[in-house]
């Protein structure tokens, strides 16, 4: 009886946001002026490190993501448009809900609506048809690894994880494209058992006479692929570019 009742309780919310998510999906990816981008920085582990990072953050540091949109879209014959504006906004104090341990689709559901409910909550400054991107910092001196980042489509929101290092400044912005990227409709290009990039949509330079002579990554493909089994993580949006699958999923073939 519960269960039925969560079912149905999720059915309505669902109905009523499914109109807005559409109008906000059309208008984002209709290319007719740029997207706002609004990043929003937590303090995922509480450390004083990674407050005083969050604390030196400015628009600067996101500014390259503008750049390397505007540069790929010019490769799709947009030229007179900035594709996206990205701006800094508040420190958000509170975490993100957990990811469910079991992926089944009512917990996927459950925790998509959690998930857009805790962004409406802290998303200060945006405005409607925003992309809002909630970056987790963690100091990378007492985090090996951080979990894996996401983005829903429908809603217009990814939740990014990554370091508190302003050596890892490049990496963080690219994590961050691929996850607003996700917003607009772009999918994952790699495998997610191994990683690697699925040839040919996740690769940068898929008709190289040497496959494994990538010098970038497809920015969905995650890695520059160096061998069947081995990849690299790219330092920065420098090392990477918008592949003709992605660009069509992203609306920018006229």
């Amino acid at each position: 009886m519960f269960k039925k009742l969560r079912v149905g309780v999720l059915l309505v919310v669902l109905f009523f946001v499914s109109g807005k998510t559409y109008l906000q999906q059309f208008n984002a990816r209709d290319w007719n002026e740029p997207l706002h981008v609004m990043i929003y920085p937590v303090n995922g582990d509480q450390r004083p490190s990674t407050a005083r990072y969050i604390e030196k953050l400015t628009t600067d540091d996101f500014v390259p993501i503008n750049h390397f949109m505007q540069a790929q879209a010019v490769n799709y014959g947009i030229r007179d448009l900035q594709p996206v504006q990205v701006e800094l906004g508040p420190v958000v104090g509170n975490s993100p809900p957990e990811p469910p341990l079991e992926a089944s689709v009512l917990n996927t559901i459950a925790f998509s609506l959690q998930l857009r409910f805790w962004g409406a909550l802290n998303e200060s400054d945006a405005r409607p048809g925003d992309i809002r991107i909630f970056v987790v910092y963690q100091d990378p001196e007492f985090t090996d690894s951080v979990p894996h980042s996401l983005a829903l489509k429908k809603g217009l929101l990814g939740l990014v994880y990554g370091y508190a290092d302003e050596t890892l400044t490049g990496t963080n912005n690219f994590v961050i494209t691929h996850e607003m990227l996700h917003t607009l409709g772009a999918t994952d290009k790699y495998d997610p058992g191994t990683n690697m990039p699925l040839y040919p949509q996740g690769f940068a330079s898929p008709y190289l006479p040497d496959r494994y002579a990538q010098t970038k990554a497809e920015i969905m493909g995650g890695r520059i692929p160096q061998s069947p089994t081995l990849a690299a993580i790219p330092d920065s949006l420098n090392d990477a570019m918008i592949g003709s699958y992605t660009a069509l999923e992203i609306n920018w073939f006229r």
